[in-house]
């Protein structure tokens, strides 16, 4: 998502009440305000996904994921729902590059439907399981195409990383990898990250991302999915959601510091040189110099233009420059907290997402998807 220019959404966000910077646009704003879809009335949201004209957002609380119609970017509308057993937590969505399969990688508390669903999202009105691969808390999932072969890659707390042949055909799901060690490294959804690459600028080969808590980040040669490479790591923190910017002359990871495993870990992003895969070093970290609080915890990143934007718990959305490491504009979604939403503050801004001109951000707390418009 990185490359693309935010001028003209920077300028809209600085311009409004809700985004509050120091610097004043230099015409009037004709553009409309942020846009809120009320998905869930009882819960939280988490994930959210957008492929194209269908996107998908966790009910985190529910156990749901909703089906968006995002064809007007602005205003995206929820158009179908798949529901599964209650006492849900966390998970994770990915979709097919053609849109027609979502993935989503569910965890419970009673361990109930715990694994990889996959789902026929063909007829956004009415998704429907094709296949389920059961696991021990599905966290993260990435969805990869390489030529005619598309593949799946999943954290899981008990199998650690799996990688899976999918069969576009039927849904199915076949594992070949499995990369168990060191036990237990994934602890939950903010201490697991993916990040994909299909062409590094520097080597011409597919590098798949990986970081935990427990292995910080891994860099792996992904050209032979069944035995992926390792060929470069750097584990002296435990890392979740990642982002990664490359060129042909450096790589720059940008991994937020994981709560699950180390609660007394300060909440920043810690950025990595990986110019040089086999001595991977830390360049720097971002943070807003808050102690480790369930409030201040670094939830969901992205990357686009020389912004990372990082989902803050209740403290908002917030961009930092990728040149200065200074945080450049901030936003917190508005709503009253639903009674049963499992987090304690609100809003609780959980995700972030670049699709086309448009930033969702989703909230944990309000049950709200915003739609932030350029």
């Amino acid at each position: 998502m990185s490359g693309r220019s935010l001028g003209s959404l920077a300028a809209f966000l600085l311009a409004t009440s809700v985004f509050t910077a120091s610097v004043a646009p230099a015409s009037p704003v004709t553009t409309p305000p942020p846009y809120s879809v009320k998905v869930s009335k009882v819960g939280g949201l988490g994930r959210v996904e957008v492929q194209g004209g269908i996107g998908a957002v966790l009910q985190r609380d529910e156990g749901t994921v909703a089906i968006l119609n995002t064809k007007d970017p602005y205003a995206p509308k929820v158009v179908g729902r798949y529901d599964t057993a209650k006492d849900s937590l966390d998970g994770d969505l990915d979709f097919s590059q053609d849109g027609k399969w979502l993935f989503y990688a569910r965890q419970t508390s009673n361990f109930d439907e715990e694994g990889l669903h996959v789902l026929d999202v063909s007829d956004p009105k009415n998704p429907t399981l094709a296949f389920y691969l059961p696991a021990g808390g599905a966290y993260r999932v990435q969805y990869i195409k390489q030529g005619d072969a598309e593949w799946v890659v999943l954290l899981d707390a008990v199998d650690g990383m799996v990688v899976s042949r999918f069969d576009s055909t039927t849904g199915a799901l076949v594992p070949v990898h499995v990369d168990a060690l060191p036990a237990l490294k994934v602890g939950g959804p903010a201490s697991a990250g993916f990040f994909y690459e299909p062409k590094d600028p520097m080597l011409g080969i597919p590098l798949l991302y990986v970081s935990t808590g427990k292995t910080g980040v891994q860099i792996f040669d992904f050209s032979d999915p069944v035995q992926p490479d390792l060929l470069g790591a750097w584990d002296e923190l435990g890392l979740a959601e990642i982002e990664v910017s490359a060129t042909k002359r450096s790589r720059t990871i940008y991994a937020a510091s994981e709560y699950w495993f180390a609660k007394t870990t300060p909440p920043e992003v810690v950025v990595l040189d990986a110019t040089d895969l086999g001595k991977v070093k830390e360049r720097r970290r971002l943070g807003l110099g808050l102690p480790p609080e369930e409030a201040n915890f670094v939830q969901g990143m992205t990357l686009w233009g020389d912004l990372l934007y990082v989902a803050h718990s209740t403290k908002g959305l917030v961009a930092f420059d990728t040149d200065t490491g200074k945080v450049r504009s901030t936003f917190r979604p508005r709503g009253k907290r639903n009674e049963s939403a499992g987090v304690l503050g609100s809003p609780y801004a959980i995700d972030v997402e670049v699709a086309g001109p448009m930033l969702y951000v989703t909230d944990a707390a309000t049950g709200a998807l915003t739609a932030l418009w350029p």
